[in-house]
């Protein structure tokens, strides 16, 4: 009877290890978003990005370099278009995340967003 009693004390702590890691991640952002042009030579419209049509993805995937902590930073925060080669300016760095992946969902027949400049860039 002790050891069942040390199993759930011990499952209980787990839980709410767990819970308190969950629930301190901020919660992404409802409605839709507008993806400013991250570059100034940018000629066409802003994108539309609705978090909730994205929920089945970490938000590490898109923000690989967050912490968990805080608020995620945007593409253009790292991705500055240096001249260095070292990063990729904002403009790449974004099409590379939601091109690539939109389109390696479509060759693998799965739903999937746009992949047409056109689809993503709407007037």
């Amino acid at each position: 009877m002790k050891m069942k009693k040390i199993v759930m004390l011990v499952a209980l702590v787990a839980f709410m290890a767990v819970s308190v890691v969950a629930f301190a991640a901020p919660a992404a952002p409802k409605g839709e978003l507008t993806v400013t042009p991250v570059m100034k030579s940018d000629k066409k419209p802003a994108v539309k990005f609705k978090h909730e049509t994205h929920k089945a993805l970490t938000c590490k995937e898109c923000h690989h370099t967050w912490d968990g902590n805080g608020d995620p930073k945007k593409c253009s925060e790292c991705h500055t278009g240096r001249k260095d080669g070292k990063k990729p300016n904002g403009k790449i760095a974004l099409h590379k995340n939601c091109k690539d992946c939109h389109k390696a969902l479509k060759k693998a027949k799965k739903p999937t967003g746009p992949t047409s400049c056109k689809a993503c860039h709407k007037k």
